[in-house]
């Protein structure tokens, strides 16, 4: 289960009932169910049922109807006719169904890390197409596919059930309440934009709000992913929830970066924007009327956006660059308040069916899929040589469990592979769930005569399991309970259990090794190549510019995208690189290097967004074909690719003398490009010029951040292998 599918569990909570302990609870019960009640009909395999439940409760999200349950279902049934028919297809070719299965395990591999919602369907897809082998004994190969993918879906039907009946999830209320989260951290973040004072004077507390900003988005958007067509109430409101993910993300994009750079907040524009206290006080207002609009019972008072005016002739007299900021702070102004009044809109009409919401405006939220991305397709080709790896030890040695062997480490696969579970986690909650395991199978199980000492039993393993750790790690723990071979007719072995307990540890060293090859997964060496591979990528955008073409829209989209993850890896990795190892990378350098990272970012969605007016300005057309344009782009490559720190300063002191004669640039760029005489510039275009300039600028700026961040990281100790 997800952060924020627990915030948002815990959102719902009762008094006095935290939510680890409902989630735990409801989980646990669902796998004693799934355990027991297959047992009691006398199915065969009940163990089925429960690993489904495991996994789905792991891996998966929760949902307040059963329509989860139904494409769960749909993908139990989906894995089962793809391992029956390749069963069909190759009844005595059993290395051409490896072949066919390895190919078909990798493409489900990369769609469930490329899918953006609940992937527990492809995890399921992908088990259940396992499953169905009967180690290669063709003779009651459907017989034992059919029972394996009815208890499947047993459990999916078990784990859906509880969860709709026992503490629901009430997704559309979940959301609301994340989302009222988002805008009262914007409330706090834009007081920022009525003050003229830098970051260094800025108090901890506002800083902190920023970051809950980033913190609550982020927590929301996933939860919508993962959660949009799961309810009735998201679904029949669809266009106002992407409206609002859209509007938030755009508010982040401007917001964060804005406050974050000290020159944002130097400007003259108080003193040049004639307006400007009413406009500020008008965007607080309008934040206030969002957060209202979120916990009211009635819409508030509707406002609308108060432009910034800022005299012409006075403003004529400044410089070019001081020109370029308070015009462009007055764009920034306009289009808060123009994206306050869309959500404020959007909202209302989902809450109180009122409000000024028209569905052309819709702004297309998250991609279900994020394509092309590195570790995805790592993940999968990492998969398909473990599973080839699996099963020439399973040809060749016939480990304990079999074929079940082979199940077991490719369905892992994805669960170690670029998430925090790392190697030495993986040997502790093994040892750790054998440690209940084992004392159970020898003085517990053989004294248990009443079916209801079995379910506690199975419900306590099951809780601990759940309450004790997050997420995948739990399934590592739980795995310990499957050992135990629980059935109505037990024969107790303890050599046999021993077999499975070796097993276990067989598919934990398999694992270890599958983690570092062929693909290395240590914190530093990730973190340097995603470090590459952003600033590389943010060349490519910078050098393209705003997209022109639906080509160049595309191509763009799926760049930003990329550049996105890029940033949310580096926050991930970064934070597990091991500071006893490199003293000089600390978690303070490598945070700052960051968000310098999301500040460039932030510069970049503005250049190439959907919204922006460059691409058909004539005069900014022209300016492109300027130095500063190749020099920003050139930086970023020197960033990427650089080795030698004098040289990359040679770069950078270079940039800024060049930039000490940009006033002149512009002087002599705007003659050449001056109208016919008796004509005068559109006011309009260049409005839009200066704020390209002052973009710009910014670009150049957050690329001096990024600079100055990465020496202080000392990256190049990073580089360093360690053993």
């Amino acid at each position: 289960m997800s952060a924020a599918d627990s915030t948002a569990e815990a959102h719902e909570a009762g008094p006095g009932v935290p939510d680890k302990l409902k989630f735990a609870t409801k989980t646990a019960l669902s796998l004693t169910l799934a355990y027991l009640l297959p047992m009691a009909l006398g199915w065969p395999q009940p163990q089925t049922a429960a690993i489904t439940v495991m996994l789905i409760a792991a891996t998966g999200s929760l949902s307040e109807s059963m329509q989860k349950g139904v494409l769960r279902t749909i993908g139990t049934v989906a894995g089962a006719a793809i391992g029956l028919t390749l069963i069909a297809v190759f009844p005595q070719d059993r290395l051409a169904y490896l072949a066919a299965v390895s190919v078909l395990v990798t493409i489900i591999l990369y769609l469930y890390n490329a899918y953006q919602g609940d992937s527990t369907v492809f995890m399921l897809t992908m088990v259940v197409t396992l499953m169905v082998f009967n180690g290669g004994d063709a003779d009651g190969a459907f017989i034992y596919g059919i029972d394996r993918t009815l208890l499947t879906v047993f459990g999916v039907l078990t784990y859906s059930l509880v969860g709709s009946f026992l503490w629901p999830v009430k997704i559309n209320n979940n959301l609301q309440q994340l989302a009222a989260a988002v805008s009262l951290a914007s409330l706090r973040t834009g007081a920022l934009f009525a003050r003229e004072e830098t970051a260094e004077v800025r108090s901890e507390s506002e800083a902190e709000a920023l970051e809950a900003l980033l913190h609550n988005l982020d927590e929301f958007r996933t939860h919508y992913v993962a959660v949009r067509h799961d309810a009735d109430r998201v679904q029949a409101y669809q266009s106002e929830w992407n409206t609002i993910l859209a509007c938030y993300e755009r508010l982040e994009s401007i917001t964060v970066p804005a406050l974050r750079s000290n020159s944002e907040l130097r400007d003259d524009s108080a003193r040049l924007i004639s307006n400007f206290d009413q406009v500020t006080d008008n965007l607080q207002q309008m934040l206030e009327n969002l957060q209202t609009c979120w916990k009211a019972d009635s819409p508030p008072a509707a406002l609308s956006p108060i432009k910034a005016h800022y005299d012409d002739d006075l403003l004529q007299r400044q410089k070019h660059l001081v020109i370029a900021a308070v015009i462009s702070r007055s764009e920034l102004l306009d289009e808060l308040q123009e994206l306050l009044q869309q959500l404020v809109g959007a909202v209302g009409s989902m809450r109180f069916q009122s409000g000024d919401f028209r569905r052309d405006m819709e702004i297309v939220g998250t991609p279900s899929f994020v394509w092309f991305d590195q570790e995805n397709l790592k993940t999968a080709l990492r998969g398909f040589v473990t599973f080839w790896i699996a099963t020439f030890i399973w040809i060749q040695y016939n480990p304990p469990g079999g074929f079940m062997f082979v199940t077991l480490c490719t369905a892992l696969v994805p669960l170690v592979s670029y998430t925090p579970v790392t190697p030495k986690l993986l040997i502790f909650l093994f040892s750790f769930g054998f440690m209940f395991a084992l004392p159970a199978y020898v003085f517990l199980l053989p004294g248990m005569t009443h079916w209801l000492q079995l379910a506690l039993f199975l419900f306590g393993y099951a809780f601990i399991g759940f309450f004790l750790f997050p997420g995948p790690v739990a399934i590592f723990f739980l795995l310990g309970l499957f050992a135990l071979g629980i059935q109505n007719d037990m024969y107790y072995n303890f050599n046999g259990m021993l077999l499975v307990v070796l097993m276990f540890y067989m598919v934990c060293a398999l694992l270890i090794i599958s983690v570092q090859f062929p693909f290395s997964s240590k914190p530093e060496v990730l973190y340097l190549s995603f470090r590459r591979r952003y600033l590389h990528l943010c060349a490519k955008i910078i050098r393209t510019g705003p997209p022109a073409t639906a080509l160049d829209r595309v191509v763009n989209r799926v760049r930003m995208t990329t550049a996105t993850s890029l940033v949310a890896k580096m926050q991930q990795w970064g934070a597990m690189i091991d500071n006893n190892y490199y003293p000089g990378s600390s978690a303070k350098h490598i945070i700052a290097f960051n968000h310098s990272c999301e500040n460039l970012l932030g510069r970049l969605r503005a250049l190439t967004g959907p919204r922006n007016p460059y691409a058909n300005n004539h005069i900014i057309q022209n300016a492109r074909r300027g130095k500063p344009i190749g020099l920003a782009a050139a930086l970023c490559d020197t960033l990427a690719y650089g080795e030698d720190p004098l040289e990359i300063d040679r770069e950078f002191n270079a940039v800024r003398q060049d930039l000490q004669l940009l006033e002149e640039q512009l002087h002599a760029f705007l003659d050449q490009n001056a109208p016919d005489e008796g004509q005068a510039y559109d006011q309009k275009a260049m409005a839009e010029f200066y704020v390209f300039i002052n973009l710009q600028a910014s670009i150049l700026t957050s690329i001096d951040q990024c600079k100055d961040a990465l020496q202080a990281l000392d990256w190049r100790q990073l580089r360093e292998t360690r053993f």
